[in-house]
């Protein structure tokens, strides 16, 4: 089964050694990512993936996917990833009120503690 069908954006995942993909161990919930910064300091988000022109940093465009060089390096490097989806904080036109806008995603990893 490809990666981008199993990564639903917010489904916690754990890559094993032998390359076999399940949930993530109870507990271990995915972080927001709002204006470019993750959440948590317990993930970190894979970085030069992305095919934009001119742009290899860590947010993909909505038309990419998580398949070839993306998905090779998920496959072969065991740990606990997510996909998601990135949020933008905006003033709603200098009334006071703010929304949050949906633009691009990111795969994070989360981060191991020693």
């Amino acid at each position: 089964m490809k990666l981008n069908d199993i990564m639903e954006f917010g489904r916690v995942i754990e890559v094993h050694e032998d390359g076999s993909i399940t949930d993530a161990p109870a507990g271990i919930y995915a972080p927001g990512l709002m204006n470019d910064e993750l959440e948590s300091g317990e993930w970190e988000m894979l970085d030069g993936f992305s095919g934009q022109d001119r742009y290899s940093g860590p947010i993909m465009h909505n038309s990419e996917y998580i398949g070839g060089a993306m998905e090779r390096y998920i496959r072969e490097s065991p740990g606990i990833y997510v996909a998601l989806v990135s949020y933008y904080c905006s003033e709603d036109g200098g009334g006071g009120e703010f929304e949050d806008d949906a633009e691009g995603w990111a795969v994070a990893r989360k981060v191991e503690v020693a």
